[in-house]
């Protein structure tokens, strides 16, 4: 699209969808019961006020990380030449990360867009699904044979993944 062209409305729709279809339900609730949607719509603002230091937070994070390390370290540690080595590393990072899992998607883009390539990217999520800190609690109420049997086999499980995602991805240029 030309940089002097006015966006149509099908653009408009096709990047805002899920802002649209949310208005679009609180609307419908609304016409439905006009005190369950004001109590809805009240809840979302508790919960958006209460992640939006977080997130602000996060944003500043993806910012120094940008400026402070370099394209060329995060090429060689978690892009093609990082190797087997950047994939373990990404594995390892996964299951070290704390916090809600919509913080770690701005920072996995920013690291895409310095050169980590999409499995390293697949993998930090996958392994994500293993909390360390939060084994012990698995253990305590589901046991040593599921929560080590669980945790070994999405991290193995997560570098075939990311591998798969990975060639996906090049398949379709994203």
């Amino acid at each position: 699209m030309n940089p002097q062209e006015k966006p149509g409305i099908w653009l408009v729709i096709r990047s805002q969808w899920l802002l649209l279809t949310v208005t679009g339900l609180y609307c419908w609730a609304f016409s439905l019961d006009q005190g369950k949607a004001l109590l809805a719509l009240q809840i979302s603002a508790e919960t958006l006020a209460s992640v939006l230091l977080l997130i602000a937070a996060v944003f500043g994070l993806v910012g120094l990380l940008q400026v402070w390390i370099s394209r060329d370290l995060i090429v060689r540690l978690l892009g093609r030449e990082g190797g087997v080595r950047g994939l373990l590393l990404a594995a390892l990072c996964g299951t070290l990360l704390i916090g809600p899992a919509y913080i770690i998607f701005p920072l996995l883009m920013s690291i895409h867009k310095q050169g980590a390539r999409w499995a390293v990217v697949t993998i930090v999520l996958s392994a994500y699904a293993v909390k360390l800190q939060m084994i012990p609690i698995e253990i305590e109420f589901l046991g040593w044979p599921f929560a080590l049997g669980r945790s070994l086999l999405t991290v193995a499980l997560a570098i075939p993944t990311g591998l798969l995602v990975e060639a996906l991805m090049e398949r379709s240029k994203l």
